[in-house]
C-alpha cells in the first residue's frame, strides 16, 4: 500500500532516483523530444557575405609628391565607419534593399539599426614590417537571412567606402590647396600694404635714407666747396668794382677840350655882350658859338667813363648773382643737415618695414610651392592615383550559413531535454511525498520496517531493463511495509 506523507527534505537514494526515472520515462521522453524540437527551431540560417578591400599605396613616388592623406588608414576607415553606420545611410539601405521587413512592424526604427550595425562587420588586416604595425587591408562584411540580399548589401556597403574614400581624399587635398591659396593671397595683399609703405617711408625721408646718407656727406663737401668758390669771386668783384670807381671818379675829375672851348666862347660872349647891345652881329655870333660849343661838350662823352660804368654795373649783377646762388647753396646745406638728422629714424623705419617684407616674402614663396605642391596631389586624388581604397574579393555570395550547427543543437536539446525532464520528473515526485522503498520508510519512522510485502505487477519477466533489474531485485516493484 502506498502511504502518502510530507518528508521535509530529500528522502531518495540513486536507486529509488533510477526507479523514479524509469517509471516516468514517458515524461522524460515527452520533454525529451520538445528540447529537440525546440533546439531545431532555434536554428535560424543567416549567411554572410564579405568583400576584402587593400589600401593601395600612393602611384607616384612621395619623394616627388607628397600625399595629402594625414590620417592613418584605420582612422580613415573608422571615420568612414562613422559615416555608412549613420542613421541616415542604414534607413536608406534598409528602403533600398527591404531589409528587415519581419523586425520592423513590430520593433522601433532603432532597434532596427542597431540590429543592422550589429550585422556589419569590418576586419583589419595589417602587417609588422619595418618594425611597425601598418593596415594594409581589411575585410567589409554583412550578416543576413538571405544570402543573395547578403551579397548585395555587401556591395553597396563597399560602394558606399569607396565613394566615401575618394571624397574624404579629394576633399582633403583640395581644401588643403584651397587654404594654401587663400593664406597665399592673404600674403600677397600683405606685401603689397608693405610695399606702399616702404614708398610713403621713402617719400617722407627723402635724401635722409641709409642710400643717400653717403652721397649727401659728399654733396655736402661740394657745396661747401662751391660757398668758398663763391665767396672768393665776390669778394674779388667787390674789389674791382672799387677800383672801377676810383677810375670813373679820375675820369670825372680829368678837364676836357670841349669844356674848355665853351668857356672861352662864354668869355667872348660876356666881353661883347658888356660893350655891345644884344642884336649886335658879333654878340650874335658869340652867342651862336657858345650854343655850339655846349652843344658838342653834351654830344661828346667823357673818354673811358661810360666803360667804366657799364664794368660796374655788369660787376654789381655778378656779386647780386653769385648771392643769390650762395643763398641757394646754405639753404640746401640745411636741408641736407636736417636730413640727416632724420637719417637714424628713417633707417630704422625702413629696416622694419624690409625685414617684415622680407619674412612674408620667403613665407609666400613657401605657399607658392606647397599649393603648386597641394594641387599636384588633389589633381593624383581626383584621377585614383593616390592613397586608395581597391577591391580585391568582390563580395561572395554565401553557400554555408553561419553559427552553431545541426548536431551542436541536437546535443544542447538532448542534454536539455534530459536535465529538464529529470528535475521535473523528481520535483513532481518530492512535492508528492511518496514512499519509493524501504529505505525511505525506514528514514521517515526512524527504524527498520518489520517486514516488506511486495506488490508485483510486472509481467512475466519483470519490468525494466536487465542492469536495472541486477543493480535493485526489486526494481520496477511497488510493496507494503508493516
Amino acid at each position: 500500500m502506498t502511504e502518502e506523507l510530507a518528508p521535509s527534505g530529500p528522502t531518495f537514494d540513486v536507486r529509488e532516483l533510477l526507479t523514479i526515472l524509469y517509471r516516468r520515462r514517458l515524461w522524460l521522453i515527452v520533454v525529451l523530444v520538445a528540447c529537440l524540437i525546440g533546439a531545431l527551431s532555434l536554428q535560424k540560417s543567416i549567411y554572410r557575405s564579405s568583400a576584402t578591400l587593400l589600401i593601395d599605396s600612393q602611384l607616384i613616388p612621395t619623394t616627388l609628391v607628397a600625399s595629402p592623406i594625414t590620417s592613418v588608414a584605420n582612422e580613415r576607415i573608422a571615420k568612414i565607419r562613422q559615416q555608412v553606420v549613420s542613421r541616415d545611410s542604414l534607413t536608406a539601405i534598409i528602403v533600398e534593399h527591404g531589409l528587415y521587413a519581419d523586425e520592423r512592424a513590430p520593433l522601433p526604427l532603432d532597434d532596427v539599426l542597431n540590429k543592422m550595425r550589429g550585422a556589419i562587420g569590418v576586419d583589419l588586416v595589417g602587417t609588422t614590417e619595418n618594425g611597425g604595425d601598418r593596415t594594409i587591408a581589411f575585410t567589409l562584411s554583412f550578416a543576413y537571412r538571405d544570402p543573395a540580399t547578403a551579397q548585395a548589401v555587401t556591395r553597396t556597403l563597399t560602394d558606399m567606402y569607396l565613394d566615401a574614400d575618394k571624397r574624404i581624399r579629394t576633399e582633403q587635398a583640395s581644401g588643403a590647396a584651397a587654404f594654401m591659396g587663400r593664406r597665399a593671397d592673404e600674403l600677397q595683399r600683405r606685401l603689397g600694404a608693405l610695399e606702399e609703405s616702404r614708398r610713403s617711408i621713402e617719400a617722407r625721408y627723402a635724401g635722409a635714407l641709409p642710400s643717400q646718407v653717403a652721397l649727401s656727406a659728399q654733396s655736402e663737401s661740394t657745396l661747401r666747396a662751391e660757398i668758398a668758390r663763391i665767396d672768393a669771386e665776390s669778394q674779388g668783384l667787390a674789389q674791382q668794382a672799387s677800383l672801377l670807381a676810383a677810375r670813373e671818379r679820375e675820369i670825372a675829375q680829368a678837364p676836357r677840350p670841349e669844356a674848355e672851348a665853351l668857356r672861352r666862347a662864354e668869355e667872348r660872349l660876356n666881353q661883347l655882350s658888356a660893350t655891345y647891345s644884344d642884336d649886335y652881329p658879333e654878340v650874335v655870333a658869340a652867342r651862336a658859338s657858345v650854343e655850339r660849343q655846349r652843344a658838342t661838350l653834351n654830344s661828346v662823352p667823357r673818354s673811358g667813363g661810360e666803360v667804366v660804368q657799364r664794368e660796374i654795373a655788369a660787376g654789381r649783377e655778378r656779386i647780386q648773382m653769385l648771392a643769390g646762388r650762395r643763398a641757394q647753396l646754405v639753404a640746401s646745406m640745411g636741408e641736407m643737415d636736417r636730413r640727416t638728422a632724420l637719417a637714424p629714424q628713417a633707417s630704422y623705419e625702413l629696416t622694419m618695414v624690409e625685414r617684415e617684407y622680407d619674412n612674408l616674402r620667403r613665407q609666400y614663396e613657401d605657399l607658392r610651392e606647397k599649393q603648386l605642391d597641394a594641387q599636384v596631389a588633389a589633381n593624383l586624388q581626383a584621377e585614383d592615383k593616390g592613397e586608395r581604397f581597391s577591391v580585391v574579393d568582390e563580395p561572395s555570395y554565401p553557400y554555408q550559413p553561419i553559427g552553431p550547427g545541426r548536431i551542436m543543437l541536437l546535443a544542447v536539446g538532448l542534454i536539455g531535454g534530459l536535465g529538464l525532464g529529470s528535475v521535473l520528473t523528481i520535483g513532481f515526485e518530492l512535492l508528492r511525498g511518496t514512499i519509493h522503498g524501504e529505505a525511505t520508510l525506514a528514514r521517515i519512522i526512524g527504524s527498520a520496517p518489520i517486514g516488506i510485502v511486495p506488490l508485483d505487477r510486472r509481467p512475466a519477466g519483470g519490468w525494466g531493463p536487465g542492469w536495472l533489474r541486477s543493480i535493485w531485485p526489486g526494481g520496477g516493484r511497488e510493496g507494503h511495509a508493516s
